[in-house]
């Protein structure tokens, strides 16, 4: 049973990797079938090793969202020194919110 679970594990990291850009399925395939053969060795799951790398595989090709508004500004201006530019940040980050409780 566990040669079975093995080979699906790799069965599953195989069409994982399809699922990644070009340029990165070879590295993850070969480092994700390492991982699926010492699992046991480290009393993890070789199927549940095999599907924690299809989930990584499903959101490194998910869509990246840029921030906008304030969260933008924010993220921007995170390490300044400005307190005065950090300041009208967050008075308008809480009037965009005092104004969509209102409507």
């Amino acid at each position: 049973m566990t040669g079975f679970t093995t080979r699906l594990a790799l069965a599953v990291v195989a069409v994982a990797a399809l699922r990644l850009p070009r340029g990165q399925r070879d590295r993850y395939l070969e480092q994700w079938r390492a991982d699926v053969r010492g699992a046991r060795e480290l009393g993890l799951s070789p199927l549940g090793v095999a599907l924690g790398a299809a989930r990584i595989a499903g959101r490194e090709r998910g869509p990246v969202l840029l921030p906008i508004g304030p969260l933008a500004l924010a993220l921007r201006l995170r390490e300044s020194t400005n307190l005065g530019a950090v300041l009208a940040v967050m008075v308008l980050a809480n009037l965009g919110g005092a104004i969509l409780l209102v409507i």
